[in-house]
């Protein structure tokens, strides 16, 4: 059966607040290191990570900052700095040796600053050094990726290995009416990309391919809060099927077993799988002006879209179109009117004969990047991979 419109529903995930970071406090804190005021600069640059937050003293009180379902603990003693941020513990009905290779395989790595450590039968990730060395830049750093690697640690780990998931923050779940919500988005996505592969198998186009593969992974990051066994599998697949230095005949098969996978995947296993989690530090990058022009204007994109509309290929038009929208929204935060904008075309496509469907999102890239485009902004939060986390350019 012929695709004839898009499937593009409104998130149950909720939308992470936009809090731009004030560049000028991450430098005030780099001024107070380099005078002598260590300590303060600490605490300065913790605020100028955490926007709204107030300057932190971790000599008199230790900090816990939640980031999903971790915690990621520091303070001073003396003269040196810790940070820790507990992912398991292992007991006699666990799968020791399997967790402890896979920390040591996945976790542990060289050239970064935080390694996972083994204490009484508790793996952490740990960091420790002096007060006198921990100049502003690297703490941002350490704090970043420390929050990021302990928060994708979750509920998987349980899962996976048996272990126990002790000093971890608790994700609250979805009301019913979200879930039910969920799980119908759920259920049409994954139904809905079965259909393009079977478009695919009969086009057989790298391009198509590509998009298919962006549109699997970023609807799902952008509509559902998923976390734990779901979100790893996922995230699994999505390392080869969006992998374009893969051959396009393994890119495939991975794509159509995960949909398979997917498909089969229980209501219980969803429910424990889809929460509504707490972040200090916002997972998302800050979007900006520029990356919108970028992302929803350009020749090249011009071109593409006018090439597609021209032979006739109004799924691959507006699909290509689609992806981009998802990408912005899933990946980054932005003020409200923004968030609202980006939305809007992904309200009107869907459901939508498909040449309308992309009419609409071509118009509404054009009249937003008018708006709300630029070319000169600060762009030192944008990813180095925003070209390939999600775009299908």
């Amino acid at each position: 059966m012929s695709i004839t419109s898009l499937y593009l529903p409104a998130p149950v995930r909720r939308q992470f607040a936009h809090t731009p970071r004030d560049h000028a406090r991450r430098d005030r804190a780099v001024e107070m290191f380099e005078s002598g005021e260590r300590l303060a600069a600490i605490g300065e640059s913790i605020a100028y990570l955490i926007p709204g937050m107030a300057t932190p003293d971790l000599v008199r009180e230790p900090l816990c900052l939640v980031q999903g379902s971790a915690r990621v603990r520091l303070h001073v003693d003396g003269d040196r700095f810790y940070l820790s941020a507990v992912l398991a513990t292992l007991t006699p009905d666990s799968n020791a040796t399997a967790a402890l290779r896979h920390f040591v395989s996945s976790v542990a790595a060289t050239g970064q600053l935080y390694q996972p450590r083994l204490r009484d039968d508790v793996v952490a990730l740990e960091y420790s050094d002096r007060v006198a060395l921990m100049h502003p830049l690297k703490l941002i750093e350490l704090l970043q990726t420390t929050a990021k690697e302990a928060s994708g640690h979750d509920a998987w780990l349980v899962d996976s290995f048996g272990v126990e998931a002790s000093d971890r923050e608790p994700i609250a779940p979805l009301a019913a009416d979200e879930f039910d919500a969920a799980c119908a988005i759920w259920d049409a996505h994954w139904a809905a990309t079965e259909d393009m592969l079977d478009e695919l198998r009969r086009r057989r186009s790298t391009a198509l391919l590509n998009t298919i593969a962006a549109y699997a992974n970023s609807q799902i990051e952008y509509a559902l809060p998923l976390y734990g066994s779901l979100r790893e599998d996922l995230s699994d697949a999505d390392d080869v099927y969006a992998d374009r230095e893969e051959h396009p005949t393994k890119r495939q098969a991975a794509l159509a077993q995960c949909v398979k996978e997917m498909r089969q995947r229980s209501r219980d296993e969803l429910a424990r799988c889809l929460g509504h989690a707490r972040y200090a530090i916002n997972p998302l990058h800050d979007g900006s002006p520029s990356l919108l022009t970028k992302v929803l204007s350009g020749a090249q994109r011009d071109q593409t879209i006018g090439d597609l509309n021209a032979a006739g290929r109004t799924l691959e038009s507006a699909l290509y179109q689609a992806v981009d929208y998802l990408y912005l929204l899933a990946y980054f935060a932005w003020p409200a009117a923004i968030a609202a904008a980006l939305r809007e075309p992904l309200d009107l496509a869907s459901g939508r004969p498909l040449r309308e469907a992309a009419d609409v999102m071509r118009a509404h890239a054009t009249n937003l990047v008018r708006a709300h485009g630029g070319e000169d902004d600060d762009e030192r939060d944008e990813p180095a991979d925003a070209d390939t986390a999600g775009a299908t350019r």
